[in-house]
């Protein structure tokens, strides 16, 4: 898979905009603009493979815990167990390695163009960098949350599909925001390997050698995935304890979590912005 080499056009006020007036004069023309970041973010982004792959990689974990359910359903029925198996199995690999390869690889595959065309030295030097993270930040949310939004749709379909009670399910929608924080918490790790290294492969094999120690931390003890960024979907998605899935303060506690995650790794990921510039 190769690195796409993006030329950005900086983002200014008068750039998101078009021409116009400009009372403030050659300054106020070239005021950083956030929207225009965030709009510049969507346009390099890789989406061509990485929503086909997210639909794929969520059918499939879909598919497995669909046939988990029907191969064991009878002592399901007998425990009255619906959403949560079919959650839980669904979720259990795609979020222990799947899931969060590919998140990486779409976050990589951004960051690695920057270095192509200089361009971290470039905004630097525009004094844009700033708005090009809060820009990215936004971005990575946003694509975080369609991530959790197409996970949580494959599941509920699923569940729909073997007849289970709709009523039932809004007890688990609340999942969709750990899960989104989880994704994003993700991307903004990549994003920070994303400055310090500088090719797709080096980022990629950092991201795997993560993902895979911090696999078998949580297989040895699920509880260590907290401290894990990469196995924080497993977290979020309550893989492990399927009877917790609908549990406020389970969904409060992962959220709060990733969420720390996330300002752990924004935060990172400024500093090594401006010692890269």
């Amino acid at each position: 898979m190769s690195a796409v080499t993006s030329t950005t056009a900086y983002p200014t006020a008068r750039s998101a905009a078009g021409p116009a007036p400009r009372p403030g004069g050659p300054a106020a023309a070239r005021r950083p603009s956030v929207r225009a970041a965030w709009y510049w973010e969507r346009r390099k982004a890789p989406n061509r493979w990485y929503w086909p792959l997210t639909v794929v990689l969520c059918s499939l974990g879909a598919l497995i815990g669909y046939m988990q359910y029907r191969d064991y359903q009878d002592a399901f029925e007998a425990q009255e167990a619906t959403w949560e198996v079919v959650w839980a199995q669904s979720t259990l690999m795609l979020s222990m390695l799947f899931l969060p390869l590919a998140v990486a690889a779409f976050t990589a595959q951004a960051a690695s163009g920057e270095h192509a065309g200089r361009n971290w030295q470039r905004m630097a030097a525009n004094r844009l960098e700033g708005v090009m993270v809060v820009g990215k930040l936004l971005h990575a949310l946003q694509a975080a949350l369609f991530t959790a939004l197409i996970l949580v749709g494959e599941i509920t379909a699923t569940g729909l599909l073997l007849g289970f009670d709709a009523a039932d399910l809004a007890r688990y929608l609340p999942r969709v925001v750990p899960v989104t924080l989880a994704v994003w918490a993700i991307e903004v790790l990549v994003m920070w390997l994303g400055v310090v290294l500088e090719s797709f492969a080096a980022m990629m094999t950092t991201v795997f050698l993560i993902t895979v120690t911090g696999l078998a931390l949580s297989l040895a003890a699920p509880a260590l995935a907290a401290i894990d960024p990469m196995g924080l979907l497993t977290l979020a998605c309550s893989s492990y304890s399927p009877r917790d899935i609908a549990s406020p303060g389970s969904v409060l506690t992962a959220s709060v979590v990733c969420l720390a995650w996330v300002g752990i790794l924004a935060l990172a990921l400024c500093a090594g912005v401006r010692r890269r510039s």
